[in-house]
């Protein structure tokens, strides 16, 4: 390609840049976008109402309206919903949605520690700046990022998920033992039910309500939720609640307080955007794969767990960096990138168009606005994140008693909401049980959490690639991408190991 054809397809881009801006500010766009973003926070900071069922619901609407203000709504739910979990996680220890499990880790001992308002604002901060880059490069490089993830194949897709299993393993536990055996325990509760691959029903006993299987979402609320709320309520005196006299007001991060965490924002971005867009993995495996990366490769990885700015901005930027990664391989190859995706692709069709490379050359217009309205979002997502985050502090002067009351009778709307089944109930209720003394014995909930996520997408992807090569085994480290990923992950596992080791040898050293 020539240097004249390069100007010539810049020049069109920015063309349909400027398009797409003046489209986004019509009226309709516009208002599309605030209303999502609203819809979207308050979906993923309430417990059991995720982003996911936001964007669901919202699909039948869009029949009545064009695609362009219909995927401008859904991807600002994307957006904001994405977000939101990491409210309730900072302010009450409920992670909002599985993905933001590891903000909760550091953001909640940070508002313990008194660093609430700058917890809030850090995450907001985060957030908007993983997304807008993501979008940026959504914008820029959708092409080159589609047909990398094109050519993963589940052999790919298991390295990342075992990746992200292993990055996590050892996240805030004090015994790397204990944290095995939680996660083997998460990995168990996923395999009961029907086998995805061979139909099989597998630990049910007989039982209709476990040939179903147990819901990650469920175990989600009753492990946060419910199980922060009996501890909580347990303790004798309000200082312990964690109820504040004075109202937190959230405060955005200085330029310099940014610039300090600049190589774990960059971090973030590249693994949230890179693992967004490939399809079936999305924010949760981003989440925790950047966070888990963060901790190994910090000076002081021993923190982590206790309130650290580096962990809270490398799970927020990765979330939200991964939307634009996740929206690459849906609007070039008709791929959904995630489930919220593949709900959008639902809208693409609802309106007869068929999402891929022939979108760009059809309606380009459409698709630019697109972009546009997600860097526009993005940008939007630091207003409406401070004020939705306001709203939630107000919860914080509330006494622990009624707020709890309160806190537990949403989770028992959204676990029975899930699927109308009063089994989901009861197991929200059991685990919210087990998240308690899991508590009080100082037990690691994180890893039991990861098991039931990822458990299922490895197994998925692991008995798809061996079924394909006739049990060859040695095809994960035959593929150069797999291979680079599972020696990652292998060394991530021997690093906590090896540095037990080189500290011995030089206490040892120094001794003599």
């Amino acid at each position: 390609m020539t240097w004249l054809q390069l100007g010539k397809n810049l020049l069109g881009q920015l063309e349909y840049l400027r398009i797409g801006l003046i489209n986004t500010f019509d009226p309709l766009n516009f208002l599309m976008i605030l209303i999502g973003l609203a819809v979207g926070i308050l979906a993923g900071a309430l417990p059991g109402i995720t982003m996911l069922n936001a964007i669901v619901l919202v699909l039948p609407f869009t029949y009545l309206m064009g695609i362009v203000p219909s995927l401008l709504l859904m991807t600002s739910i994307y957006c904001g919903g994405v977000f939101g979990g990491s409210i309730t996680g900072i302010l009450f220890n409920i992670p909002g949605d599985p993905m933001n499990v590891p903000t909760t880790w550091e953001g909640y001992k940070l508002n313990k520690k008194g660093f609430v308002s700058k917890a809030l604002g850090m995450a907001i901060m985060c957030s908007a700046i993983g997304g807008f880059l993501s979008a940026l490069i959504m914008t820029t490089a959708s092409p080159p990022f589609a047909k990398v993830a094109l050519s993963f194949s589940s052999c790919e897709y298991f390295a990342v998920v075992f990746l992200g299993l292993a990055s996590v393993v050892v996240i805030g536990t004090r015994s790397i033992g204990s944290a095995l055996i939680s996660l083997f325990i998460g990995m168990f509760l996923a395999s009961v039910g029907m086998d995805d691959i061979y139909g099989v029903s597998r630990f049910s006993f007989g039982s209709r309500i476990l040939e179903t299987g147990i819901n990650f979402v469920t175990v989600l609320i009753g492990l946060f939720a419910i199980g922060e709320v009996l501890d909580q309520l347990s303790l004798k005196t309000k200082e312990e609640t964690g109820n504040f006299k004075v109202r937190p007001k959230t405060e955005l991060p200085r330029f310099k307080e940014i610039w300090i965490l600049r190589n774990t924002i960059l971090r973030g971005l590249g693994i949230g955007t890179v693992i967004g867009a490939i399809p079936g993995t999305g924010a949760t495996v981003a989440s925790f794969v950047s966070y888990g990366v963060e901790k190994q490769i910090s000076k002081h990885p021993e923190k982590f767990g206790t309130g650290v700015w580096e962990g809270l901005a490398a799970s927020e930027t990765a979330i939200n960096g991964s939307t634009g990664g996740a929206m690459i391989p849906l609007l070039t190859l008709g791929i959904p990138g995630s489930g919220a995706t593949a709900v959008m692709m639902g809208a693409f069709l609802l309106h007869g168009i068929q999402p891929g490379p022939l979108l760009f050359t059809k309606s380009p217009e459409s698709v630019y606005t697109i972009f546009v309205g997600m860097l526009l979002c993005n940008l939007i997502m630091i207003l409406a994140g401070l004020l939705t985050a306001k709203f939630f502090s107000e919860l914080m002067r509330v006494p622990a008693n009624i707020l709890g009351a309160f806190i537990i009778s949403f989770c028992l709307i959204g676990a029975f909401a899930l699927r109308n089944d009063m089994a989901d109930v009861w197991f929200m209720a059991l685990f919210g049980i087990l998240g308690y003394f899991m508590r009080r014995y100082e037990l690691p909930i994180p890893p039991l959490v990861l098991g039931l996520i990822l458990g299922p997408l490895a197994e998925s992807y692991f008995l798809t690639t061996l079924i394909g090569v006739e049990n060859d085994f040695t095809i994960f480290f035959r593929r150069p991408v797999s291979a680079c990923l599972m020696i990652i992950s292998i060394g991530l596992l021997l690093m906590p190991a090896l540095r037990r080791m080189g500290e011995k040898r030089k206490k040892s050293s120094e001794a003599k």
